[in-house]
């Protein structure tokens, strides 16, 4: 069978339910978008592509998301990169050896230095030998140009039909002024302990003034110590499955987004945040670059302490503004805006 589109997917240093969100975005459900228009599309992991390597040397697109480096993927690359559109493509700042120390796993974690220089050494090497890339940030962009020069093309993260379904019905059903949980915080790894520990204080004080209220902590996230006299009204709950996540959070008037300011968060999609304000609810995040793209009052942006303190306490959207600002929000997340640049820019360069 011929493909007309490969996506295909790289190792990650550590699989779990933040990498499977950002990899749906960046490659299955663009695959399966693809294949309803018609299209035919694989997605697939690299060591499978490698294994059958062949197959896929009559596609007439190939994204690699997070691509490793192995003997098969640099012959496949050399032999094919004149005769198919190769695309690297990248979600996270996993190339940037330099920052190494710094990165959270090996910050919280406990991580090898050694072992992730070389996974992201190995990254930048492979990424080198594309003429083509893609990133889901401006930031994350300019770091792949400087790394590893050439140019590299933004395509945002957008959120897919299944998702945005989902979504709006738990809207429906949600009542903002009716949710079990106060504040809310979603950990994405063990890594996230951190994240939570730079707002920690001010969570103390607010679960201190109002001693009725409760919190959700979601994911492996140790409590800071801030937070264990309140331990009584926090509510921590394991995340087994991404698809669960949705219907978890909707019980919270607030979700938390709170991130150390450093290379990597500056250089992270929003897309774990436009999944909350999605639902209805209020989130307050750090003030990363790629928020600032949208302008919603869903989407609370915490630049001091003074900031996460007005975001904590301050009313939520109701009613009719509610319903308007989720609906505007879900066409500027589309995947079909995203796809149509997408197809702009392969399309349109590949049968030039």
């Amino acid at each position: 069978m011929r493909y007309e589109i490969a996506f295909v997917s790289g190792a990650e240093m550590n699989q779990h339910h933040r990498h499977e969100s950002k990899l749906r975005s960046r490659a299955f459900i663009l695959a399966e978008y693809f294949r309803r228009l018609g299209y035919s599309t694989v997605f697939l992991p690299q060591q499978a592509f490698e294994d059958h390597f062949e197959t896929f040397e009559t596609a007439d697109i190939v994204l690699f998301h997070h691509p490793d480096i192995s003997e098969r993927m640099v012959r496949y690359l050399m032999n094919n990169k004149q005769k198919q559109f190769l695309v690297a493509d990248y979600d996270d700042l996993v190339f940037d050896v330099s920052y190494v120390i710094n990165k959270p796993d090996v910050v919280d974690c406990g991580e090898s230095i050694t072992n992730i220089s070389r996974f992201y050494a190995s990254k930048a090497e492979v990424g080198q030998m594309f003429d083509h890339r893609t990133a889901s940030t401006a930031p994350l962009a300019e770091e792949a140009n400087r790394i590893m020069g050439g140019e590299t093309r933004v395509i945002h993260n957008a959120l897919d039909t299944a998702y945005l379904d989902t979504a709006k019905r738990i809207f429906k059903l949600r009542d903002p002024e009716g949710v079990q949980y106060a504040l809310g915080y979603i950990a994405d790894t063990a890594s996230s302990s951190s994240d939570l520990t730079t707002i920690s204080s001010l969570i103390a004080n607010y679960l201190r003034e109002f001693p009725n209220q409760k919190m959700l902590l979601l994911g492996p996230v140790q409590i800071p110590s801030e937070l264990e006299p309140f331990k009584d009204q926090i509510d921590h709950k394991e995340v087994h499955s991404y698809n669960a996540i949705p219907s978890l959070i909707a019980q919270c008037r607030v979700i938390l987004r709170p991130s150390n300011n450093n290379k990597t968060t500056r250089c992270e999609s929003s897309l774990k945040i436009l999944e909350a304000a999605i639902l209805g609810i209020t989130v307050a995040a750090s003030s990363i670059p790629d928020i600032e793209r949208f302008n919603s009052p869903l989407l609370r942006r915490c630049r001091s302490p003074k900031d996460w303190e007005s975001a904590l306490r301050a009313p939520v959207l109701t009613g009719t503004h509610l319903f308007q600002e989720v609906n505007r929000l879900r066409v500027s997340v589309s995947l079909d805006r995203q796809v149509s640049f997408w197809k702009s820019l392969f399309f349109g360069d590949y049968h030039s």
